[in-house]
Parts: C-alpha cells; structure tokens; sequence
C-alpha cells in the first residue's frame, strides 16, 4: 500500500506547497495546460516478518515526489443583473462560443493583450473553456455561491475495520474533488434577487482575459426582450498570507481583470477540504504518465505522477494510521 503526506511547510516554504501553473501536457505534448502541483511524501509500508520483531506495525520509508493533477478545472464567477430564466437559455451558446473566440484569437496573432509575454498559443483540441452553468444567484450577497457542479458523494466511508482491499477509498469523486465551487472567490459586489451567476470552468488561468472579453461580446450581441444583458466579474478575494507577502497596493475596483494563480490553490482548498495534515491516495490504474524532475540544487531526481484530478482520493491523518494499523494486523494473522 501507499500513501502520500504534504511535505512540511518549512522544506517548500509558505504557500509553495500546492502550485498551479501552465505546463505541457504528459500526453498532448503540443498543448499547454493548467496543472495542479502538490509536493507530497511517498511513504511505502514495508511490513516486517514475525521473527525479527514483536510488533505488529510496518515500517514506512519516505519519499520526496510530486503530484500533478490535470483537468483540474477552476472557476470564473460572473454576475448578471437579469433574471436566470432570461439568461439561461444562452448557456451551450455561451460555451461554445468562447472556445471559438478563443480559438479565432490565438489563430490570428490577437491574444497578446491577454497573455503577453506567456508564450501560450491554441490548443489542439480548442477546449479553452470546459464547461459553463448558469444558476440563480443568491440574494443580499455577492460571494461566489456554489454551482450545480458542486456534488456530495453518496459513496459510504471506508471501515477501518474492514479489510485493506479497496478500503482506502473515501470517494472517487469524493465531497469536493470533482466539483466546481470556487467559494475561495468572492466579492462585495451588491446583489438583488434577479441577479444570475455565471460559472466558468477554464483550463489556463493566461486565458481569463480573453474568457472575460468573449463574454461581453456574447452578451452585447444577445437579442433579449428584457434589455442588454451586461456580465461582471467578481474579484477574487486573495488569502492574508500572499497580501502580506506582496503587499498589493489598495484597489477599488470591484471587478477583476485578471485570474491570480493563487486564487486556484485556494478554490482547491475550499472545494476539497485540504489541510496540512491531509493525506492523499492514488490508484495506480489511475496513473496517467510518470516521469521525474531534477531537484532545485540539480543534485537528485524528484518523481513525478500525473493523475487525473477527480481521481485522487483525499484521506484524514488519523484515517491513514488506522488503515496501517489494521493491514498490519492483517498481514500477521
């Protein structure tokens, strides 16, 4: 069996634990995509046999390495002042016609203004924007309120009293993994009981500008009974630790003009229930493609797995240590 612990805060330094950047694809290695990074321990059980100890408890040998999870999917919040039932009928519309303005863009030399300096260009597959609900928003309140994506697995926790074969997993999807909440986004933005929300999930945070254009454009060329239909951006509500370290001069504006790559972490964060003393399991079926990468004083190697975000399975400290304890006892009966 293995299992996975954050590395300690004070070997990665405050707030480079878990990552987001735009990496190349493991397997379309033509497109560059957001991916999630958690520097993790490897910790293999090694159980020792009867006659060179009395104890029951397996050894655990750590292991530098990294997790990076593809597809993870983060959220651009909207807000518009129409009632849902107006606006709801140009969701499909919506999203298909941000992958074409976003593909129009890069084929035509006209995305610089949104990720100049980045290097990005099309992907090969055009799916710049993964998906698009629009929901009635909450009233009196502006924060990002949950989308339909946000689902609860009816999957029952594992038995730590069960066997070990197949009681690591707590879900597949699990309460937050495969969701799309983004409550670590949120704004004081006014709100009224007509307002609409507008949830986004992107692929690359560079892209966010250009996400944002094409939805004004969509927006003023919709023929609507009930008058233009404008869309807002909330801006992200960044944590005290990064405002503290970068200290960002004082800004007024309500809306966003770009998307924080930190903003990603801290919706991985909320959606996912993610503390430091979180552990992490993996099928290896679920493994996509490994690799490795030179550490930072290019002395050794660093493993690396890809793994697809919804597949990682996120387990409690104290759950990972019942687990080792009931294999342990397992394995010696």
């Amino acid at each position: 069996m293995q299992y996975y612990t954050q590395q300690l805060t004070e070997d990665t330094g405050i707030g480079k634990l878990i990552s987001f950047e735009t990496e190349q694809h493991p397997k379309k290695r033509e497109n560059r995509v957001g991916t999630l990074t958690i520097q993790v321990l490897r910790k293999t059980q090694m159980l020792r046999a009867i006659e060179e100890t009395d104890s029951p408890q397996p050894s655990v040998i750590p292991a530098k390495m990294l997790i990076k999870c593809c597809n993870m999917a983060p959220v651009l919040t909207g807000v518009i002042q129409k009632d849902c039932a107006i606006v709801s009928r140009h969701q499909m519309a919506l999203h298909k016609h941000i992958n074409v303005y976003l593909g129009r863009q890069y084929m035509g030399g006209n995305a610089g203004s949104a990720g100049s300096g980045t290097g990005l260009t099309s992907l090969s597959d055009s799916l710049y924007v993964l998906g698009v609900e629009i929901v009635v928003g909450d009233a009196g309140s502006m924060t990002a309120s949950s989308s339909p994506w946000e689902s609860v697995s009816t999957e029952p926790k594992h038995d730590v009293n069960s066997t070990c074969k197949g009681a690591g997993r707590v879900s597949k999807t699990g309460p937050a993994f495969g969701s799309a909440r983004g409550r670590g986004v949120s704004s004081n933005t006014h709100s009224s009981k007509s307002n609409t929300m507008v949830h986004i999930k992107f692929c690359r945070v560079e892209d966010v500008p250009l996400i944002m254009q094409a939805c004004r454009v969509f927006f003023r060329q919709v023929d609507s009974a009930g008058g233009k239909l404008q869309i807002e951006f909330p801006r992200g509500q960044m944590p005290m630790w990064w405002r503290i370290e970068n200290d960002p001069p004082f800004d007024f504006k309500k809306t966003r003009d770009d998307f924080h790559k930190i903003e990603v972490v801290e919706q991985f964060r909320e959606r996912s229930g993610c503390h430091f003393n979180s552990c992490f399991r993996i099928d290896p079926v679920d493994i996509i493609f490994s690799s490795r990468t030179r550490t930072c004083d290019g002395m050794g190697w660093v493993p690396v797995i890809y793994v697809d975000f919804a597949k990682i399975v996120l387990f409690e400290q104290h759950e990972v240590e019942e687990l080792l304890k009931q294999m342990g006892t397992t394995k010696t009966e």
